[in-house]
């Protein structure tokens, strides 16, 4: 079994709760009302550091009353909510607090709605997010968590423009280099992927996590395993201790007709390195049947099976099945 590495990286960054009062442009408090909430907005922060939560809330309903536009207000709000357990108070806060202040208050309301896990909550936060970056578009948070959405809705030509103006503010770096290979990789186009591992290793040769990006991506082309070969002796050349490149370059040697006891020496290190490792076990296994010694064969496929996840189970069956039914 191949142990792989992950191209695809999406996750949500945890996000600030925290900004100084900034007022909408549709404000227009009078001299005094502005000093009023001024006050009352930094009375309700304190309370809310020492944990005077009642007396908070009080005097963020005080900031409402005096500027019911003040995004800052709204979000600062939907937070007590959220923490006494109104989510719907919370979510329509939110709601409010970005309809005023797209600015700067997008994030709570992002938040909220990826929460949802819903396809309704994703469409609304997508839309959130890019009507935020129409008017705030150097925030590189928010260009971050707009390429990461457009990814994960497939629109992958957009989430390249993106990554073009995110690099406009910090330039090209490892992390660029790694989005666009994911990007194009999604998209399902490999060789385009390839070429953006290509243009980082011309930076850093040596960088083990993109060799392995590469031989994976080199796969999915339908590259000779003679060409394969070659790249994970490369790897081993850098990084002889890798265990998971030795049990992919053993399966790989395995399941195309190499060098089967190459194959196996790589994958006895593995397993006496990690011998409850069900993804090891099951290319020990698997090698051990190829060579006729279905016996042991079964003794490690069967373990593998023992310690698997529910997601490498089926793999492993099947390679149990074809043993029993051969012998």
């Amino acid at each position: 079994m191949k142990k792989y590495i992950g191209i695809i990286l999406i996750a949500l960054a945890t996000l600030p709760l925290w900004g100084a009062p900034k007022q909408s442009e549709k404000s227009t408090l009078s001299v005094e009302r502005q000093q009023q909430f001024t006050y009352y907005w930094y009375a309700a922060k304190q309370a809310i550091r020492e944990e005077r939560y009642p007396e908070a809330m009080v005097l963020l309903r005080f900031c409402e009353q005096l500027n019911p536009q003040d995004g800052e207000t709204q979000g600062l709000l939907g937070v007590m909510y959220d923490a006494l357990g109104d989510s719907k108070r919370a979510f329509d806060a939110f709601e409010r607090a970005f309809r005023n202040d797209p600015y700067d208050q997008w994030y709570r309301y992002f938040a909220v709605l990826m929460a949802q896990k819903t396809a309704e909550g994703r469409a609304e936060a997508l839309r959130v997010l890019e009507k935020a970056h129409q008017v705030n578009p150097k925030n590189e948070e928010l260009l971050e968590q707009l390429r990461r959405l457009y990814v994960a809705n497939a629109q992958c030509k957009k989430a390249l423009a993106i990554q073009d103006e995110i690099d406009a503010i910090r330039g090209y770096d490892v992390y660029s280099a790694y989005n666009r290979t994911s990007t194009y990789a999604v998209w399902g186009k490999p060789k385009k992927a390839i070429a953006e591992v290509d243009k980082w290793l011309e930076n850093e040769p040596t960088n083990v996590q993109f060799l392995l990006y590469r031989i994976e991506l080199m796969e999915r082309t339908g590259t000779r395993a003679k060409e394969l070969y070659e790249m994970y002796e490369r790897v081993l050349r850098i990084d002889p201790g890798n265990l998971m490149v030795m049990n992919n370059y053993a399966y790989l040697l395995a399941t195309h007709k190499g060098d089967l006891r190459k194959a196996e020496q790589l994958s006895q290190i593995t397993i006496r390195e990690e011998p409850e490792n069900p993804v090891y076990l099951d290319t020990y296994g698997w090698i051990m049947h190829l060579q006729g010694q279905d016996q042991l064969a079964l003794f490690y496929l069967e373990k593998a099976l023992r310690n698997t996840t529910e997601a490498a189970r089926a793999e492993i069956e099947a390679h149990l099945k074809k043993v029993k039914n051969e012998r």
